[in-house]
């Protein structure tokens, strides 16, 4: 290298370091800021109009709509952390939604337990049993995972759809068990109107998505996302591939569990077809798969998108083609896996950036920065 070239290359250099633009990505630091600026403004928006939305939905019936599709996009992302992050299908997270419901709804009736308390100590059972069920199943594969996810959560259903008593706890079989609506109030989880329970499902909803977001940012997620991924050479490269996959598993069966207690204060009668059923746990899969598993938005467009076909197809066939919204999911999930084999959220996200890409320019040919 001659003295001219050096001097050139060192010029060059010099004025890469002094380039306002961000490392590794090409983008100019002053359309980051605007992006990120909008993003915020974007999600404050969001915010604000969730948290409006009982001031202009007046409808009881609609408003029950949403609750149950912010209930599924909690659990769809509670799902996520172990179906999405960790690369593995597990298909009998219905468990934990019935620990979580029966914990709290036997403390609350026999022993006068408030179902916040019931609520938690209902996570950390499913905290054991997440582990439980976690140990052997992850040295398998595939299909034999999931497959043994569904025998564990079949096994729970068929057990207390056979016991009425539990030791002290009544169970009551089949018939399940009936929350009396007699003392109301926040301190025992029940409301007579719904608009409590939308802002308890829309805070339940937006702090697992931050659970989510601060995982997928930390050395966890990315042990989950190499382990799923290729565990073999995760593991060549030091990844405790097996303890980041359990760690995974009991924060989404604690934090399943919770949905559980908000479904039983919610419907005030649970049993074991409507809470541990199978139909929930493959509806849960369903949304993630079609939304975007491994992603933050994916469960949240997935249950947006699905949840009102579901409801709207049993209102209207629940008596002539009950199970019709799982054909529908079915025949919805073949087409995304053709056409968008990872989730809807990749084409949205696409539209996203370039709709906020233009958007970051405009502002900056005005002269916003």
């Amino acid at each position: 290298m001659t003295g001219k070239d050096y001097i050139e290359s060192s010029n060059t250099m010099t004025l890469a370091k002094k380039s306002p633009s961000c490392a590794g990505t090409g983008i100019p630091l002053e359309k980051k800021i605007l992006k990120d600026t909008i993003n915020k403004t974007f999600l404050i928006l969001l915010a604000v109009l969730a948290f409006g939305l009982p001031l202009i939905v007046k409808s009881p019936t609609w408003l029950h709509m949403i609750i149950l599709m912010y209930f599924y996009a909690y659990l769809t992302t509670s799902w996520n952390m172990v179906g999405g992050f960790a690369g593995v299908l597990p298909l009998g997270h219905s468990v934990f939604i019935g620990i979580g419901a029966y914990t709290s709804t036997i403390l609350s009736l026999q022993y006068g337990i408030s179902p916040w308390i019931g609520m938690i100590l209902g996570g950390i059972i499913s905290i054991f049993a997440g582990v439980l069920i976690g140990l052997p199943t992850f040295k398998m594969r595939g299909a034999y995972f999931a497959l043994a996810t569904i025998a564990f959560a079949e096994g729970f259903r068929v057990m207390a759809e056979n016991i009425d008593y539990l030791g002290p706890l009544k169970i009551n079989g089949p018939r399940g068990l009936q929350i009396p609506p007699l003392n109301t109030g926040l301190a025992n989880f029940m409301f007579t109107q719904k608009e409590p329970y939308y802002y308890i499902i829309l805070i339940m909803l937006m702090v697992v998505l931050g659970i989510t977001w601060v995982i997928s940012r930390s050395k966890l997620g990315y042990s989950l996302n190499a382990g799923g991924e290729e565990p073999e050479a995760a593991m060549a490269l030091g990844i405790n591939v097996s303890r980041a996959k359990l760690s995974a598993m009991a924060m989404s069966s604690f934090l399943t569990s919770l949905a559980g207690t908000f479904y039983a204060q919610f419907s005030l009668f649970i049993h074991p077809k409507s809470i541990i059923s199978l139909d929930i746990s493959f509806e849960i899969a369903f949304i993630a798969l079609i939304g975007g598993r491994g992603s933050i938005a994916g469960p949240v467009l997935g249950a947006l998108l699905l949840r009102p076909v579901s409801d709207l197809s049993r209102i209207y066939f629940g008596d002539t083609l009950p199970g019709l919204h799982l054909i529908i999911y079915g025949v919805v999930l073949i087409l995304v896996m053709i056409y968008q084999p990872r989730g809807i959220q990749e084409s949205l996200n696409k539209i996203y950036e370039n709709a906020l890409n233009k958007l970051a320019d405009r502002f900056k040919k005005d002269g916003a920065v």
